[in-house]
């Protein structure tokens, strides 16, 4: 009998452990809730996904991204940017400062592929999508003229621009920005498992509700519904230029909204896209314009001299060129 009892306890006790690790998993399956929240924001449909669930840690992100976007959309008449493009110069708040200097750095290592005075030419292409007409050679020289971002002068926390009629655009900029001060936010509510998409735009934090990597498709150029890679990544940011979404079609020829700062005239079939892999996502987005707008060669080029930057270009005839470190993110 006291054999029995003995025995019985011991499975007693056993039941007990079982119990309670269950319940742990339970508890921790719980706390590991993700929450997902949508919005548009810049123009795009701007995704945030944490975990755990912190509604005020998401709330706080997403007036990050808004803040951005009232202080550097071109579509508010009383954004900073709005009012630089129109007086000429502006008192500007740190935010727009650093992004104006950030471009100007990537405009410097792209040599003036990356260049945020470019609207003039891209107001000059959206002119010609809506009236049906290639601009012509003297359009593009005079819209040419303005852009040089070597004339946006910065003193102190003011921004002036050089010559009159220069404006400044900065959609291949502001986007990844707007990521890196939501992630920001994430981070200083103890957030250390996210992921911000806004418009393929994005930064992944931590891991998955698996404890994996993120993944991440790369979409092919061509076929909306088919994917060309599934990246993993952690603490890493992605971007992705292409001339896929947002193009036109004049005269029989396919017209992207990317505009060689150069050469006046938008980017056309090389490449098709490009897919760059950073460590925030400022530099991704401005690099993937950058690279997109050098096209194959020299954008490789430019990936592979960089640290902590791989990326994968498609170019005609759907030929994929990556640099030497992408396959460690197909693991």
């Amino acid at each position: 009998m006291g054999f029995l009892r003995t025995i019985q306890g011991k499975v007693v006790v056993i039941c007990v452990v079982i119990a309670v690790l269950l319940s742990a998993v339970i508890v921790q399956k719980y706390r590991l809730k993700p929450l997902k929240q949508t919005e548009m924001i810049m123009g795009t449909l701007v995704e945030i996904t944490i975990i755990p669930a912190n509604e005020k840690a998401i709330r706080e992100a997403f007036e990050a991204l808004n803040k951005v976007d009232a202080l550097m959309s071109t579509y508010k008449e009383d954004s900073e940017i709005s009012i630089l493009n129109r007086e000429g110069k502006a008192q500007v708040s740190e935010e727009t400062l650093e992004v104006v200097e950030a471009a100007i750095k990537f405009s410097n290592l792209t040599d003036g592929a990356f260049d945020i005075t470019v609207r003039p030419l891209l107001d000059l292409w959206k002119k010609a999508k809506k009236e049906e007409k290639v601009p012509t050679e003297e359009e593009i020289e005079e819209a040419i003229s303005l852009v040089d971002y070597q004339r946006i002068i910065l003193e102190a926390n003011q921004i002036r621009l050089e010559k009159k009629g220069m404006q400044i655009d900065l959609g291949g900029i502001a986007k990844g920005y707007a990521v890196d001060k939501a992630i920001e936010a994430l981070k200083k509510n103890g957030i250390k498992r996210a992921l911000v998409n806004a418009g393929g735009d994005l930064y992944a934090l931590g891991t998955d509700r698996q404890g994996e990597k993120w993944q991440i498709g790369v979409q092919d150029p061509r076929e909306e519904d088919k994917i060309i890679d599934i990246i993993k990544v952690k603490d890493k940011a992605v971007a992705t230029s292409g001339d896929y979404r947002r193009y036109f079609s004049l005269e029989g020829k396919r017209f992207s909204h990317i505009v060689n700062p150069k050469t006046g005239l938008t980017v056309q079939d090389v490449p098709m896209s490009v897919t760059i892999i950073g460590p925030d996502a400022t530099t991704t987005d401005a690099l993937s314009t950058g690279v997109f707008v050098l096209g194959p060669e020299e954008g490789m080029k430019l990936i592979e001299s960089l640290p902590e930057v791989e990326g994968m270009i498609i170019s005609e005839g759907m030929k994929k060129l990556t640099s030497q470190g992408w396959e460690k993110f197909l693991e």
